[in-house]
């Protein structure tokens, strides 16, 4: 089994050396949500970009890297207790957007030929490098909020996720519709925090992509 394996991944890029090359550059819009198994969070999705590369190694079978900055806001909401009376508790609205340079590997196959171009299917792994998390914080109007309820450092700066989803290429245009499964928590508990937690980004992304060639 381990010999068809390698044999088969052989093919495969031994196949793409001599295939057709291509470079373009895109940009689009993405709907993010950030996930959080914290009790009594609410969770809202928010629109952000991306803006970069890709090159395209192969037909039928391909292989595709990108590298493009995206920013990926998402909302939250949750209450808590009132620094005057710890008793009584208050709404706070919290949008965290991360500012990362993603670099999805995805691997990709030809579903169907049409007139000019094709439709097909692409899924790989994805590497984000945050460069900036921002942390705007809303509370209810006339309630001062705790000093330490920003906490954009409590985020990691690194992280994995998995990309799938099906593109149209048409003429030297190509566009993507594709879903980005979170796979690494994003949260570090700081010092002072109460809650132990686990969040998590998932993200729709429409693109439109330009062949250079």
């Amino acid at each position: 089994m381990k010999k068809i394996t390698l044999l088969v991944i052989i093919t495969f890029f031994s196949s793409m050396t001599f295939a057709q090359l291509h470079f373009g550059i895109k940009g689009g819009v993405t709907m993010s949500k950030l996930t959080a198994n914290i009790s009594d969070v609410v969770e809202a999705a928010k629109t952000g970009y991306q803006l970069g590369a890709f090159v395209r190694i192969g037909d039928k079978f391909h292989l595709q890297p990108e590298v493009y900055f995206t920013a990926k806001p998402g909302q939250i909401e949750f209450t808590t207790p009132s620094l005057d009376n710890p008793n009584e508790q208050f709404n706070v609205t919290e949008e965290i957007t991360f500012q990362s340079f993603d670099i999805p590997v995805l691997v990709g196959f030809r579903l169907l030929k049409i007139p000019g171009g094709n439709i097909r299917l692409q899924a790989g792994p994805v590497a984000s490098i945050v460069t900036n998390t921002s942390v705007t914080v809303t509370g209810q109007d006339g309630v001062d909020l705790p000093d330490d309820i920003e906490y954009p450092d409590s985020f990691s700066d690194f992280n994995w996720s998995a990309q799938f989803g099906a593109g149209v290429d048409v003429l030297f245009l190509t566009i993507d519709l594709r879903y980005e499964l979170g796979l690494s928590n994003l949260y570090n508990k700081p010092e002072n925090g109460v809650e132990d937690g686990t969040f998590k980004n998932n993200v729709f992304f429409l693109s439109v992509g330009w062949k250079i060639f």
